[in-house]
């Protein structure tokens, strides 16, 4: 009986934890990742799915480049440089070492080769040649992609150079990682046919893409790895599947099959334990609701923004919305104009508001002015109608003559 009692706990003790999971939605919070950390983002909803060390600083590697990569999308968007133009190549990004596409000095090679060799190969010696060709100096550069982080909220990323070669105090997290990826892909949707490109031929050198979870058939069409001997291996990864984005980051990994192994559990984990919902489309008609001294006598709302919402697949109906809105509005009422919002719960608790506006113009109507002149018509015909009663009614013999 003695030997029987800790198992029979264990079972007691599985069940409970078990029972008290599945009632509290909670959705595999310790999910393992043999690595530093991680992080998993809905690129749809924005939502982050799950997190290991998501906020600690780990030195880039070359997840650096994906910022260098944001800001010549940046430059091609703004007119500042074409795809065709000629990047002379300095002694300095000759100089580069690691990874390089082995470029010459002196020489001048189109902005668009560059660019594949940076997204394919990871080329150092490219990432200089084209900040030094934007910017003037590579410094430069670094300050804009330190501003760029700031602006989109980077709040533990700092660059210090532009490949992400070992330097004092260039530090990002899994978290700022999975932001900056999203806005990348976001802003610059067109960047993952580079991302997803095998392999790359320069100067009869061909060399491959060294994310190997390209050539798996998963879904995966991007976007980075990263090593240096102090931060380990790096994976950035997203896929598609059916209309949604996944953005999974991976860092600090012991060897280059752990981090890609890694990537795609937390992708297949997200695409198969989540579900996404669409609580509204932007435009969509909320309500309509009465209009008081209007030419109209309603008014549709419509939401300003969609709702996107990622929840556990075993929580699917779980969403609700509470609206804000008045019973009725008095003209006039302007075209856009926020009339109320809607809150929307998942599980109980608010995770989105959307305003609500008013879809057209409601001036104020013709409508108020004919019911207070119908009124006064009215009066005046029940007079009418009285005193032509009374008259009728009186005697001849009062009739003053």
């Amino acid at each position: 009986m003695r030997m029987r009692l800790p198992v029979l706990f264990f079972i007691v003790v599985f069940f409970v934890g078990l029972t008290a999971d599945e009632m509290s939605g909670v959705c595999l919070e310790n999910f393992p990742v043999n690595a530093k950390a991680a992080a998993l983002l809905d690129f749809n909803s924005g939502q982050f799915l799950l997190e290991k060390n998501a906020d600690e600083k780990i030195e880039p590697a070359s997840f650096t480049k994906v910022m260098t990569l944001y800001l010549v999308q940046d430059g091609l968007k703004s007119g500042a440089i074409t795809l065709k133009d000629m990047v002379t190549i300095s002694e300095r990004a000759w100089s580069m070492g690691g990874s390089q596409m082995f470029l010459k000095v002196g020489t001048q090679e189109p902005l668009d080769v560059l660019l594949k060799g940076i997204t394919v190969v990871s080329a150092n010696d490219a990432c200089v040649a084209v900040a030094e060709h934007m910017s003037g100096k590579v410094e430069v550069f670094v300050d804009e992609m330190n501003r760029k982080a700031r602006e989109l909220g980077l709040t533990n990323t700092i660059f210090v150079n532009v490949h992400g070669l070992p330097a004092d105090g260039q530090v990002t997290s899994a978290r700022d990682m999975a932001i900056l990826a999203s806005h990348y892909i976001k802003d610059y949707p067109q960047v993952l046919n580079l991302h997803s490109m095998q392999e790359f031929r320069y100067n009869n050198i061909t060399q491959r893409n060294r994310n190997g979870l390209l050539k798996m058939n998963v879904d995966v069409d991007g976007l980075k790895t990263g090593y240096i001997k102090t931060s380990g291996y790096h994976l950035l990864a997203t896929a598609q599947r059916e209309g949604r984005r996944l953005i999974a980051v991976v860092m600090g990994a012991e060897k280059p099959k752990i981090r890609e192994s890694e990537a795609l559990g937390l992708l297949n984990y997200g695409f198969r334990s989540f579900i996404l919902k669409e609580v509204f489309k932007k435009g969509d008609t909320v309500k309509t609701v009465p209009v008081k001294g209007g030419t109209f006598d309603t008014v549709e709302l419509i939401a300003q923004d969609s709702v996107v919402i990622t929840v556990p697949a075993r929580e699917k109906e779980s969403i609700k919305t509470t609206e804000s809105i008045p019973a009725h509005i008095a003209a006039p009422i302007k075209k856009g104009a926020i009339v109320g919002r809607v809150s929307v719960e998942e599980g109980g608790k608010q995770t989105r508001q959307v305003n609500v506006l008013a879809k057209n113009d409601v001036p104020r109507g013709w409508q108020r002015y004919l019911k207070i002149g119908g009124v006064i018509l009215s009066f005046i015909v029940l007079l009418l109608i009285f005193r032509s009663l009374v008259g009728r009614r009186r005697p001849k013999d009062m009739v003053i003559r």
